[in-house]
């Protein structure tokens, strides 16, 4: 049966995407790089190095929440197919 597919019940641990999971060791990485070296570097490269971190964080953001988007528009297809596989007749009244 459609309902009982084993798929459809998983959760991804991993980031929904490759791009993410490149992403974000470097935006964790990227502000203790900033706050362990700041004092070494001048007040630009820190102030460089902060923007790049938000950067970062706010496309990791954006990235998730595209995923998270793309995984609800599939859970509603898939839903809507198992209405109408158990109800054949309400598919003709759409």
């Amino acid at each position: 049966m459609v309902i009982l597919n084993s798929k459809a019940r998983n959760r991804a641990t991993l980031p929904a995407t490759a791009s993410m999971a490149g992403v974000l060791p470097l935006a964790i990485a990227l502000p203790a790089v900033t706050v362990m070296f700041g004092d070494r570097f001048g007040t630009a490269a820190t102030v460089a190095l902060i923007v790049v971190g938000l950067a970062l964080i706010a496309c990791t953001g954006g990235l998730a929440a595209r995923a998270a988007a793309r995984d609800s528009a599939e859970r509603a297809r898939r839903d809507e197919e198992v209405l109408d596989a158990l109800e054949p007749l309400a598919g003709l009244s759409r």
